[in-house]
């Protein structure tokens, strides 16, 4: 969290203070050129619209109802989908793009929640086999 703030202020100029309910709520995967790559997508509010000028790039606000529009990857473009479909809610959610393609062509994102770990496998059991 603390690495986050700090990209957040060299970035934007935006404090610790100036976001509110900053959490991680998608944890994305997958292959790119043979690399596995993750990336961990944090959410929160702005207490003010005001940003400083970046290096990074040129910032600006978009309206929520233009979000989709952007050009970004099929993966990143699911994230915002889904976080928009499921407004409020406080789960993490794991995303990967599955080897097959919707009735249009487009690469299918898999998602699933995570959760915590409640109980271990029966000792002397492994993948429902006896060993």
């Amino acid at each position: 969290m603390t690495a986050s703030y700090r990209e957040i202020e060299e970035e934007t100029g935006f404090t610790q203070e100036d976001v509110e309910h900053f959490r991680l709520r998608y944890i994305l995967l997958e292959v790119n050129g043979g690399e596995i790559w993750q990336q961990f997508i944090y959410f929160g509010e702005t207490t003010h619209r005001h940003f400083v000028p970046s290096d990074e790039g040129e910032l600006f606000w978009i309206p929520l109802d233009e979000v989709l529009d952007l050009h970004s990857s099929i993966l990143i473009k699911a994230t915002l989908r889904h976080y928009l479909q499921h407004p409020g809610a406080e789960d993490i959610w794991i995303g990967n793009v599955q080897s097959g393609t919707d009735l249009k062509g487009t690469p299918q994102v898999i998602w699933n929640k995570m959760q915590e770990t409640k109980s271990f496998e029966p000792k002397g059991v492994s993948n429902n086999v006896e060993i």
